[in-house]
């Protein structure tokens, strides 16, 4: 039951974050959260994208961390 409900919070967060990256043709997908490990895969033009790693890095990873306290790290693939 606490995972759904951390599985929830996630794509709320998601949803939110999702309008700011869509802005610019890009998008990211909840892929799995499993042993307190967020896993999100780039896609869009984010892929290749110069800045990716300070959209992903420092802005939705610490997004993550700091409002959903049960996720210990955040992961992203391609």
């Amino acid at each position: 039951m606490v995972k759904s409900k951390a599985i929830q919070k996630i794509k709320d967060l998601l949803q939110i974050l999702k309008i700011y990256i869509n802005a610019d043709g890009g998008d990211v997908e909840f892929v799995e959260y499993k042993n307190k490990i967020l896993t999100l895969k780039i896609i869009g033009k984010c892929v290749g994208c110069p800045f990716q790693y300070n959209t992903f890095d420092e802005g939705i990873k610490v997004a993550f961390l700091q409002e959903i306290k049960e996720i210990k790290d955040v992961v992203f693939i391609k």
